[in-house]
């Protein structure tokens, strides 16, 4: 009964406080679109104080608490509610809400009516306030719960109310929320009074279209940010309602009409608002800034992996279907900033790769993804990357000299090559997944169904997802490499190139490292296929052998200048630690696998020789009109070297690796090693019995 009445308490207070200061601002309706210095300053003014009064609150509500519950039932007769005499919502009179419902109606309705303004400081402040009342609400459970509603309900009214398609949203609203299966078990958890009923949806939908003075793009971003900023806090503190507001906020998500945002597949946004100065058509700034909150907001909420309900981790699986309508979100106007296309590109490139245990559960979400990657990403994934390997090393990174001699100039700053890092592994990973698990019954098919997810049919794809994955992969490597790199000594360049890009981000290294140790199952497959499908399909065999993981592996060693002491950092780092141990263990079991591959690099060489003249021989067979010939493979030339250099990379190798088996034993001795490095020790052993005195 106290914490019920703290809780109508705190409601009134914070009713009467922001409808007794901010709602004279509101009505009658100034001009948002013209409004005067004074007349911001005014009104920031009204903020700032409120603001401040709900912050200097937390202190005086601390010591009520502990007098209420000494004081018990004295306080009845003072218990505030929103049907008492003491405090009345000043809400239209037409307006019915359940009791104790209409206070919170009043505060987001009143404030999203400042998000409106033109001013970008007052929608901020007005903003900030909502996240002030978040925190201050929070120990109220189902309130706030019913708070984080409204403001998603609020989302979805102003993007729909142009349109007149408000009953559609109610109805849409409510079933979802009765048909959620996760949504329904969030609220039966709590409490039956946490239900917001139709009829208040209703009524504040309808005070809501009264209180804003302007729709536009404006006010979604900000509601967005709004839900960012909440989301932001929950984590810092860890709090327990973090996992209830990803549940809600997944859910509303997929309950957006993106056609109302996008055009989908087409990149360009709607008129959300007809004649109005904010319109997005018009307003390219304003289009970047609800794109970038919104795609703020949903990674954010992707970065939660651990949800132990099972019904939690079906929210991701079908978070999957929204990559797709966020195409629209990506800018193709030529006189978009720069800056704004790179941070949306990054964005919506992190929300895959969050996204990739659930994409990669289904054939079709891999081809659409492939899809969208070569339909919107094509300058990354093929732009050629031979300038990571001509890096002088009398040269310090970012110097102008290095910008003139490898030809980086402004294209290939570190901004750029940070989204081609992000593009080609994910188009790795998804390549890779469907070669080999495309036929596979326990990968699902729903390619030939599932046309909102593709856009359109992958012909016989049931039958030849895998085919598609391995075009797509040869393909790729013809551009990315065979076309455009010239001048390269050997093929070991070409892994060197790729595997030098990724060396200015830890994280993205050892995930593309544990992807290329499967690139031998590219070559597996295609020998498994039918021959007219593996002529066509040399490059992929080609890109097996390039990549292949023991050649992989000592062209990771020669970057790090075969220094043991930078793999145990990666191996005691809090971010890359545990990849780089997997990664660690799988090459030193393969290692023992292919040792005489990996004491004789010149095995590699003559392999990829074989492959690249049977390669160019089935292109001039499919040009044989052309009448030119080709020499055959010079498969001696790999295997004469001189001695001195056979085998110089094992050697290093070797030495690079028995002293972290030292340095490790070392720190395990002395308890200095953060984890057990057992496992780990175990394979280097055996390495080191394999290795010749």
């Amino acid at each position: 009964m106290a914490r019920r009445r703290r809780e109508r308490r705190q409601l009134a207070r914070l009713c009467d406080l922001v409808a007794g200061a901010l709602l004279p601002h509101l009505e009658p309706k100034p001009p948002a679109t013209r409004l005067t210095r004074e007349d911001e300053r005014r009104i920031l003014l009204a903020l700032s104080r409120v603001s401040k009064a709900i912050r200097g609150w937390e202190e005086e509500e601390e010591e009520e608490e502990e007098e209420e519950d000494d004081e018990g039932c004295e306080l009845d007769q003072e218990i505030i509610s929103c049907s008492a005499e003491v405090h009345s919502c000043s809400l239209p009179a037409n307006q019915h809400f359940d009791d104790g419902f209409s206070c919170l109606a009043n505060i987001i309705s009143i404030l999203v009516g400042f998000f409106g303004f033109c001013s970008s400081y007052v929608r901020h402040s007005a903003g900030n306030i909502l996240i002030v009342i978040s925190d201050s609400l929070m120990k109220f459970e189902v309130v706030w719960i019913q708070f984080v509603e409204l403001v998603w309900i609020a989302i979805h009214t102003v993007s729909t109310c142009a349109h007149s398609a408000l009953p559609s949203l109610i109805d849409s609203i409510s079933s979802f929320r009765k048909d959620s299966i996760c949504y329904c078990s969030v609220m039966e958890s709590l409490s039956h009074d946490i239900i917001i009923s139709s009829t208040n949806i209703t009524s504040f939908v309808e005070v809501l279209q009264l209180r804003c003075l302007d729709i536009n793009g404006h006010m979604v971003a900000s509601l967005f940010r709004v839900l960012h900023t909440v989301l932001k806090f929950l984590k810092h503190t860890d709090n327990e309602l973090k996992e209830d507001f990803i549940c809600i906020s997944a859910h509303h998500i997929l309950m957006v009409d993106w056609d109302l945002y996008y055009q989908l597949n087409v990149g360009e946004p709607l008129n959300l608002v007809k004649d109005s100065t904010f319109s997005f058509s018009d307003d390219l700034k304003q289009l970047g800034f609800l794109s970038s909150s919104l795609l703020q907001l949903l990674c954010s909420l992707l970065e939660q992996s651990d949800l132990e309900d099972n019904n939690g981790q079906d929210i991701y699986a079908k978070l999957v279907g929204v990559i797709p309508k966020l195409v629209g979100i990506l800018p193709e106007h030529q006189d978009a900033p720069k800056s704004l296309s790179q941070y949306l590109k990054h964005k919506f490139l992190m929300i895959m790769m969050r996204l990739k245990p659930y994409i990669q559960k289904d054939c079709s979400y891999i081809v659409c993804c492939l899809k969208l990657l070569r339909q919107h990403f094509q300058d990354l994934l093929h732009e050629p990357i031979m300038q990571h390997i001509a890096k002088p090393e009398n040269c310090l990174e970012g110097s102008p000299f290095l910008l003139s001699t490898v030809g980086l100039g402004e294209t290939h700053d570190k901004s750029t090559r940070h989204l081609q890092r992000q593009a080609m592994y994910l188009f790795l990973s998804f390549c890779i997944c469907l070669a080999h698990n495309g036929n596979d019954s326990a990968l699902q098919c729903s390619c030939k169904r599932d046309d909102q997810m593709l856009g359109h049919k992958v012909l016989d794809c049931s039958d030849h997802c895998d085919c598609f994955a391995l075009s797509e992969i040869s393909d790729w490597l013809q551009r990315c490499f065979l076309d455009k790199i010239f001048g390269f000594k050997s093929s070991t360049d070409n892994a060197l190139c790729f595997l030098q890009l990724y060396m200015e981000e830890d994280d993205m290294l050892f995930n593309v490292l544990l992807q290329l140790l499967d690139a031998p199952l590219i070559s597996s497959k295609i020998d498994s296929m039918e021959n007219r499908w593996a002529s066509e399909l040399i490059g992929g065999k080609l890109f097996s052998s390039i990549f292949d993981p023991v050649h992989v592996f000592h062209l990771l060693l020669l970057l790090l200048h075969y220094d043991h002491l930078v793999l145990v950092d990666y191996l005691i780092s809090k971010d890359v630690g545990v990849h780089c141990a997997q990664y660690l263990l799988r090459c030193l079991r393969l290692v023992t696998q292919c040792w005489h591959s990996f004491t004789d690099d010149s095995i590699y060489e003559a392999k990829i020789e074989k492959l690249n003249f049977k390669r160019q021989k089935t292109f001039n067979d499919a040009n044989s009109s052309s009448g030119s010939s080709i020499e055959g493979p010079k498969l001696g030339s790999a295997c004469h070297k001189k001695s001195k250099n056979k085998h110089k990379l094992f050697l290093n190798a070797k030495a690079c690796l028995l002293s972290l088996k030292r340095t490790l034993e070392d720190l395990h001795r002395k308890g200095l090693f953060p984890y057990n490095p057992k496992p780990l020790l175990k394979s280097l052993a055996r390495f080191e019995e394999l290795c010749p005195d």
